[in-house]
């Protein structure tokens, strides 16, 4: 071809090549859906190893047509926004939430973090006690007898949000502890989970959306123990955050945001 295909293509046009080559022949309505899983659907996703640009299209399309959404207002902040008029009061004694993610890319941190805002008010003083936010990918899923009985929760007794199955987790009479876990829909089986993952990560810089975490919540933020914002300032030059098996720890300021000087 005399020109490159991003330029000789509208978008338009290149959305309907992605969902013709990642359409399984056995999808209905031409869907993608990529179950059942077969050397159809492995060798189409190699499309995704072209470039970062044609990564990111074809993952658009790929979400769109299995329901992944990220609109304004998300569903995750509804849900974080009842949470606080349905259940206020035991929020308010909560102290620390840990939440689980497929990954830590720049797609389901933008997905969190729109519910992460309706949670704001818990940090501050008089309003609720908590201390911090932590937010996980866990490379290999189950890792052992609890990790597998959780996996089992929130496929029986998960709700759909944004296209993501979502649940609390079981209560482990940790009362001062949340613990919520997501996963996407189950696109194969477990052997081909850990592989399109890998396929479908955003490997986008995160360090503009951590910064704008850290802007709402003030106080600290660290990667993997290590200390990146405070006080409105970054304290490290990069933030090294392993999207597939990485922590994100929010200790928010415990000032009021309009108090707040910087």
């Amino acid at each position: 071809m005399s020109h490159r295909f991003l330029d000789a293509f509208p978008r338009e046009i290149r959305d309907q090549i992605y969902t013709y080559i990642l359409t399984s022949s056995s999808s209905p309505s031409n869907a993608v859906t990529l179950s059942p899983w077969t050397f159809e659907v492995t060798r189409s996703l190699s499309l995704l190893r072209t470039c970062k640009q044609i990564q990111r299209e074809c993952k658009e399309i790929i979400w769109r047509h299995n329901g992944l959404y990220l609109r304004c207002p998300t569903e995750i902040f509804t849900r974080f926004s009842s949470l606080m008029e349905v259940d206020g009061l035991r929020l308010r004694r909560i102290r620390h939430m840990d939440i689980v993610l497929e990954l830590l890319d720049k797609d389901d941190l933008e997905w969190i973090l729109s519910g992460l805002k309706a949670l704001v008010q818990l940090t501050h003083v008089g309003s609720g006690s908590l201390e911090s936010i932590t937010l996980l990918a866990i490379h290999e899923r189950p890792r052992g007898v609890n990790e597998f009985l959780e996996e089992m929760h929130l496929m029986c007794s998960g709700d759909w949000v944004d296209g993501r199955l979502f649940a609390a987790m079981p209560d482990n009479d940790i009362e001062t502890t949340l613990v919520f876990k997501s996963s996407w829909p189950h696109f194969s089986n477990w052997g081909k989970q850990r592989w399109l993952r890998e396929m479908l990560l955003n490997r986008s810089d995160t360090t503009a959306l951590l910064k704008e975490i850290h802007t709402i919540f003030g106080g600290e933020l660290l990667i993997d123990g290590s200390l990146l914002f405070k006080d409105g300032e970054q304290v490290a030059k990069t933030s090294k955050l392993n999207p597939r098996d990485g922590e994100i720890k929010i200790v928010p300021s415990r000032v009021p945001l309009a108090a707040r000087s910087w």
